[in-house]
C-alpha cells in the first residue's frame, strides 16, 4: 500500500501571505484615493473660499460707488462665478445731514457637485451717507468771470436773483428759512439796467475756481461719468408721468439749450446749459459752464432752488438778460437728497467670518 502524499505546509503561509499583501495593497490604494479625493475637496474649498472672499468685496465695493439717494435694505449682485448680497443698517443719525451705516457683504461660491452648500465668505464696513452734500448757500452760482445780471433793450425783459427763501413750512418741514445769498461768485458781479441779485446777503465771493469748487462739495468728474447711475439719460422725462415727489436725476451728455421744459429734481450738464423760453426748474442744475442767456419775451426762465455754473472750469464771462433765479430751500433739499452718497470711514472695512 502506497502511502499518502504529504502536504507542503509553506503552501498554507504563502497563499495567507499572498492574501495579505492583496488586502494591504487595497488599503493602501483605498487610503490614497481618500487622502487624494481630501486634498483635492480642500483645495476646491479653498479655491472657492477665496473666490467668496473677492466676490463679497467686489459686491461691497460696487454697492458704495453705485448707491446714490436712499439707502435700501439689501442688495444682491452677479458676480464672475457668485452672488453678492449686500445688507445695510443705519448705525447713528448724528444730525439730519449726517447718518452712520453699518453695511455688510456677503459673497457665496456654490460647487455645482454640492449646490446646498456653497463655499461664503463676509466682510463689513461702516460708511457715513451724506444726505445733502451740496451746501444750500446761494440762488445762482457762477465759478469765475464777470457776471452781469442785466438787461435785454429788444423785449424789456431784466435778469433777477433772489436769495431769501420762497419756501415755506407749508412746501416741507423747515422751509422759510433766513434764506441764503442772491449770487454766489468766483469773480465778479454786477446789476445794471434794472437787473437785480438780493439775498442773505446779496452776494457771496470766492478767491476763484477751486474755492467754488470746493465749496460746492461735489465731485464733477464722478457725477459725469458713464458709470455714474442717473434716472434719465439724454433725454427729459414726462414729469406729468412722475410722482409728484420725485426728484429725480436727469443728465445731458454735452450741451443744452431748453425750451419749454417744466421739471424738477436734479439736472447735470457736462457741457454749456442755457435756459430758454418758458424754461422752468424745481431743484438743483449742475452746468459745466452756464451760457448766456438772452431776452425770453412773455415767458423768462425759472429756476426755485439752486443754479450752479462753471463746474468744468471758471466760467466765462456771462451776461443773463432775463430769468428769475430763486432760492427755494425745499426744491433744493429734495434733489440734494438724491445726490446723497456713502463715505466710509476710514480703516474700517474688515473681513467677518476669514
Amino acid at each position: 500500500m502506497r502511502g499518502g502524499r504529504k502536504e507542503d505546509p509553506r503552501g498554507g503561509f504563502a497563499l495567507a501571505l499572498v492574501v495579505l499583501m492583496l488586502f494591504a495593497i487595497a488599503v493602501a490604494g483605498i487610503t490614497g484615493y481618500q487622502v487624494v479625493s481630501t486634498e483635492l475637496v480642500m483645495s476646491r474649498q479653498n479655491r472657492d473660499a477665496a473666490k467668496a472672499l473677492s466676490v463679497a468685496r467686489a459686491g461691497l465695493q460696487r454697492f458704495l460707488g453705485e448707491q446714490v439717494g436712499d439707502v435700501g435694505d439689501s442688495v444682491s449682485y452677479a458676480i464672475g462665478d457668485g452672488i453678492a448680497t449686500v445688507t445695510t443698517r443705519r448705525v447713528v443719525a448724528k444730525d439730519s445731514l449726517n447718518h452712520l451705516y453699518y453695511i455688510r457683504s456677503s459673497g457665496t461660491v456654490a460647487d455645482p457637485r454640492r449646490p446646498s452648500n456653497p463655499a461664503r465668505r463676509e466682510v463689513g464696513t461702516y460708511a457715513w451717507q451724506r444726505l445733502a452734500p451740496i451746501p444750500l448757500k446761494g440762488a445762482l452760482w457762477v465759478s469765475g468771470g464777470a457776471l452781469q445780471i442785466s438787461y435785454s433793450s429788444y423785449f424789456s425783459t431784466v435778469a433777477h436773483a433772489d436769495g431769501y427763501d420762497h419756501a415755506t413750512a407749508f412746501d416741507c418741514a423747515g422751509g422759510g428759512t433766513a434764506g441764503a445769498a442772491g449770487v454766489v461768485h468766483g469773480g465778479t458781479v454786477t446789476a445794471n439796467g434794472g437787473g437785480s441779485y438780493v439775498g442773505n446777503p446779496p452776494s457771496v465771493g470766492y478767491a476763484g475756481f477751486d474755492a467754488v469748487y470746493d465749496t460746492v462739495g461735489v465731485r464733477w468728474d464722478v457725477l459725469t461719468s458713464p458709470s455714474f447711475p442717473v434716472d434719465f439719460e439724454d433725454v427729459m422725462p414726462d414729469f406729468t408721468t412722475l410722482p409728484a415727489d420725485s426728484f429725480p436725476i436727469v443728465r445731458f451728455n454735452g450741451s443744452l439749450t431748453e425750451d419749454y421744459t417744466h421739471g424738477r429734481g436734479v439736472l447735470l450738464v457736462n457741457g454749456t446749459f442755457v435756459p430758454g423760453y418758458d424754461f422752468q426748474w424745481d431743484g438743483i442744475i449742475l452746468a459745466g459752464t452756464l451760457g448766456d442767456v438772452g431776452s425770453s419775451y412773455g415767458s423768462p426762465p425759472h429756476i426755485r432752488g439752486m443754479l450752479i455754473g462753471g463746474l468744468n472750469g471758471a466760467n466765462p464771462d456771462v451776461t443773463l438778460q432775463s430769468g428769475v433765479y430763486d432760492y427755494h430751500s425745499c426744491n433744493a433739499y429734495k434733489a440734494d437728497r438724491a445726490l446723497s452718497y456713502l463715505e466710509v470711514v476710514d480703516k474700517t472695512v474688515f473681513e467677518i467670518n476669514g
